[in-house]
């Protein structure tokens, strides 16, 4: 679409509206772009796609404050942009404080309603994709009002603001207001969709026919589609509104529906041809919702129902409709012979009408039995931090998966959970299936934080280059597996050195590589390798805690020599700055080196016989081939001579005894700077001890002692001081993702293993033990997908999860009837009853035989003493 780019900006928004509104006329659609993957979502809530319109006219905006401030504001422009554009070629050349604020909330007001026009024409024609396109662009403009309005230093521009509220944050508050009305309308219209059409079948809900439905072969219609239509909404939601608000809304469709569902199943009294149906209709609800409730919680705790009090109002209402439903099961399934059984003992020593508050909700015990054997006692936790490692990884792990996108401080604590389980569990799979060494990549080339000759930005709108993602940069390999494994490695050896506690670091790589490796796995810590840029995963991870400060001492060793330096002298500064940056490099790297100096084979020689040193001066290498390389391609011949002379020096930078004392003092230096409070160590607590290599505690130094022989021990302590476990507090996970994301290398490492753990759920939750996926005979390596496995239509309409519809019907699933009975449940007499007044055998008109009709007067007699119980 052309619109005019030249002009006042008031006379160019009323003819891009009226293109805008032409489109629509023409196509019944409105003109959408794709807002950039790396800025979906986040604390302002992006959308994934905002109309054409609203695109232009921030453009526009963004021109105007430029004319204003002879500055951006950040909204369109990376700070690198900002410090090196330039920006002469912008279309408006002057104009002040004041005005940009009039013409924004002036404009933004022509919007307004021009998107109020177009919702109600989407609620007229029940058009969902011009309605989800009026919600991007009015999520769009309040979220860029929203940064404008800490950027611009005049808020107020009457008649619109005074000194309650300036003009852009009634405009502010406007957009905030259409945009929940219009995603209360979206809800709304789906929830109508449902009630009217979905879950409406005369056949199925005919409860008291004579004859079976569908000669009793299957469940009711209304219930499948259902299903089918949730997951299908879900999915479209996902890929069209802001995530947090496409939560919101299928939260609200589940919870509307669900009402109708649980007063429709709970109430009705079937014939007995029907009942059966009845039973089965409620199993396939409840292990519906099982696996769509998920995607409506904030964490495994909220999903099983433990501290409920604390929970959102619509998760509350889910478990209660649910509980609802399975006492109804519960009630109206059991046997007569059952009934009897259970309620012979009397109302007072009936274990159903104990109290369950604070236990995990009896339904989602029934619907996930994998998560909750009967033979373990997680079935009466109080709290989850009790329940057991591999059912508390799994739901974290399924709930994580289920958000509309990615959430990193969840991740990082989903891996770092119970002594950083699941990652032990990732990484002594994988470390199996590395490839070759001949295959890796060479670091010098290829870096992970970037691409070589990709574009550093995309084209959608208000891309940063947050979007790039390395895994993109191995689909062309000729071992794309292979080469995916090598970065999964990387990013979780970096996380775990980088925020994990020493038991994580020693569990998960160091366990790993004494049982799990391939043998000759400590050549790569040879002095003799020191040049190979071929390095393994978890070396190269280990490079990068010292990469970041080794640029300013290649300009100091290059200096040196250039001012005539010889190389004994210029080893000799290289290992006086390293001393001196050493505070400068994270406590992590001292931990994981003095753990691997502690399992190297004799045969295995490090520079300077310290693991410590080896990885400095082979990450210094690395830096100096780097700089060699881009002075070649800018012909600058004799700095790159010097590089390359300098990394020659740097492999036998410890022979000869040159610079043995140098060497000595620098790791009695690194040895001494890393502070242990001893006291406090030894005594905390599992949850309180440790330390992340971000923290800025310091491990303390022991006395020397005479086990040290030649080489200095860099062992580290058994307790560390101020460790921090992400099972504490959700905070810790939070500030530990935070240090995380501040890096490149960080970003990108978490992005590897999100893609990881969502290819790979379903063998994850196999390993977990809680999987009821049967893995396919013609794949190959499980636990190694790079691509998500797309489900079919048909079998997201025939089964659940991985298992089939009907399974109650099919005997695929006995209900254990006397075991639910005679376990706490928080039932009452008084609805007891209810339920069992409305079983067929109960009824009047019912044909029993004679033990039967003896069972139904011995219950309802029991229960006739209800009142008497109550008091």
């Amino acid at each position: 679409m052309e619109v005019l780019e030249e002009g006042n900006l008031m006379d160019r928004v009323p003819i891009l509206l009226q293109r805008d509104l032409e489109f629509y006329q023409t196509h019944q659609r409105v003109l959408q772009e794709p807002i950039c993957p790396g800025v979906v979502g986040g604390k302002l809530d992006f959308p994934r796609y905002a109309s054409f319109a609203s695109i232009k006219l921030i453009r526009w905006w963004e021109d105007e404050y430029f004319a204003s401030y002879r500055k951006h504001s950040g909204l369109l422009h990376t700070e690198k942009e900002l410090n090196e554009g330039d920006f002469s070629s912008v279309t408006v050349k002057t104009s002040d404080p004041d005005k940009f604020v009039s013409l924004v909330t002036k404009s933004a007001d022509l919007l307004l309603e021009h998107i109020h026009r177009l919702s109600q024409e989407s609620l007229d024609h029940a058009d969902l994709s011009v309605l989800t396109a009026t919600i991007g662009a009015a999520a769009l403009v309040k979220n860029s009002l929203s940064v404008y309005m800490q950027a611009a230093t005049t808020t107020i521009c009457p008649p619109k603001g005074d000194e309650k509220g300036g003009a852009l944050k009634l405009s502010f508050k406007q957009y905030s207001q259409m945009s929940e009305a219009l995603a209360e309308r979206l809800l709304d219209l789906h929830c109508r969709l449902l009630l009217l059409y979905i879950i409406q079948d005369a056949d199925c809900l005919h409860w008291e026919d004579t004859e079976p439905f569908f000669e009793s072969e299957r469940g009711s219609y209304t219930v499948q589609m259902w299903w089918h239509y949730m997951r299908g909404t879900k999915a479209d939601l996902w890929n069209s509104v802001p995530p947090k608000m496409a939560q919101k809304i299928f939260a609200g469709m589940l919870n509307e529906t669900l009402s109708v569902l649980t007063v429709r199943y709970t109430q009705i009294v079937t014939s007995v041809a029907r009942a059966q149906l009845h039973l089965v209709d409620i199993c396939n609800m409840l292990l519906c919702i099982a696996e769509l409730l998920p995607h409506i919680c904030e964490s495994g705790e909220a999903y099983v129902g433990l501290q409920l009090s604390n929970q959102s109002v619509i998760v509350r209402d889910i478990h209660a409709k649910c509980r609802e439903l399975f006492y109804c099961l519960l009630l109206r399934g059991a046997p007569l012979g059952v009934l009897s059984k259970v309620f012979r003992k009397g109302l007072d020593n009936m274990e159903m009408f104990s109290s369950r508050h604070g236990l995990p909700s009896a339904w989602i015990i029934f619907a996930l039995p994998r998560y909750f054997p009967k033979e373990q006692s997680c079935q009466w936790v109080t709290e989850f931090a009790d329940l057991t490692t591999n059912t508390a990884i799994s739901l974290e792990l399924r709930v994580l998966l289920a958000f509309p996108e990615a959430h990193w401080s969840y991740l990082l604590k989903i891996l770092l959970m119970r002594d950083a389980y699941l990652t032990g569990i990732i990484m002594r799979h994988l470390m199996r299936h590395l490839p070759s060494s001949e295959n890796f990549k060479n670091v010098a080339k290829h870096s992970f934080t970037s691409a070589e000759g990709a574009p550093l930005k995309c084209e959608a709108f208000l891309c940063r280059g947050e979007c790039f993602n390395v895994t993109e940069s191995i689909a062309a390999d000729i071992d794309p597996v292979g080469q995916s494994n090598y970065q999964i490695v990387l990013s979780l050896t970096y996380l775990v050195v980088a925020v994990g506690k020493a038991v994580d670091i020693k569990s998960c790589l160091i366990k790993t590589l004494e049982e799990h490796a391939v043998s000759g796995w400590s050549d790569c810590l040879d002095k003799r390798q020191v040049w190979n840029q071929k390095r393994t995963p978890w070396l190269e991870a280990i490079m990068h805690f010292v990469y970041p400060v080794l640029d300013c001492v290649v300009e100091m060793l290059i200096n040196a020599v250039e001012n005539g330096a010889s190389m004994y002298q210029a080893m000799s500064l290289a290992l006086t700055c390293v001393s001196e940056i050493w505070d400068c490099m994270p406590e992590g790297l001292y931990k994981i080196t003095a753990l691997l100096q502690d399992i190297i084979p004799v045969s295995t020689r490090p520079l300077g016989d310290s693991v410590l040193l080896q990885v400095v001066f082979a990450a210094l290498y690395t830096e100096l081939i780097k700089t060699a390389e881009l002075q070649e391609q800018a012909k600058n011949e004799d700095k790159a001579a010097v590089c390359y002379s300098l990394s020659e020096a740097i492999c036998s930078i410890d022979e000869d005894d040159k610079h043995t004392d140098q060497i000595e003092l620098f790791l009695k230096q690194a040895k001494e700077s890393i502070n242990l409070d001893t006291d406090f160590g030894s005594s905390c607590s599992r949850g309180a001890g440790g330390m992340s290599a971000v923290s800025t505690v310091k491990i303390d130094d022991l006395a020397l002692t005479n086990a040290e022989s030649e080489r200095l021990s860099h062992s580290p302590p058994a307790n560390y001081a101020m460790e921090l476990d992400v099972g504490i507090a959700d905070y810790i996970a939070e500030v530990l993702a935070s240090d995380v994301l501040t890096t490149n290398i960080g970003k990108q490492a978490l992005k590897v293993l999100y893609n990881y753990l969502k290819f790979n759920k379903d063998w994850l939750l196999e390993q977990l033990g809680t999987g009821d996926n049967e893995p396919s005979p013609f794949q190959g390596v499980l636990g190694q997908n790079i691509k998500e496995a797309k489900t079919s239509v048909l079998k997201s309409m025939f089964f659940i999860g991985h298992t089939p519809f009907d399974q109650l019907l099919t005997g695929s699933l006995k209900i254990d009837y006397v075991s639910w009975l005679q376990m706490p449940l928080s039932l009452n007499p008084e609805r007891t009853w209810l339920h069992l007044m409305r079983r067929c055998d109960f009824q009047e008109d019912a044909k029993l035989a004679l033990p039967e009709v003896a069972m139904v007067a011995g219950i309802s007699k029991i229960m006739k003493r209800r009142k008497e119980f109550s008091k």
